[in-house]
């Protein structure tokens, strides 16, 4: 006899309140984060923070946090998988 795998039912509010969460997480993270820090993001993949100067002549310097994202490779095959059917590819 095989056993049924258990359906979540989730509401709504319940949803909402977990996305806050993890985005409240995610964002805490990468506040605390030192430039040049990777934060990984579940099995999604990862985040990269780096500092970035860029210098103008009719504005000087100027300094900011460059975020990259970086998929790991269940994520790339599902967009893979995506974009062949959307497209039709082998």
């Amino acid at each position: 006899m095989s056993k049924a795998k258990p359906v979540n039912h989730y509401t709504q509010s319940e949803l909402k309140l977990a996305y806050q969460l993890v985005q409240a997480d995610l964002f805490n993270q990468l506040l605390k984060a030192p430039a040049g820090k990777t934060i990984k993001f579940g099995q999604l993949g990862k985040f990269k923070k780096t500092e970035q100067l860029v210098r103008s002549k009719q504005y000087g310097q100027h300094v900011y946090y460059k975020l990259s994202f970086g998929c790991f490779s269940k994520l790339k095959k599902a967009f893979h998988d995506q974009l062949s059917k959307k497209y039709k590819l082998k």
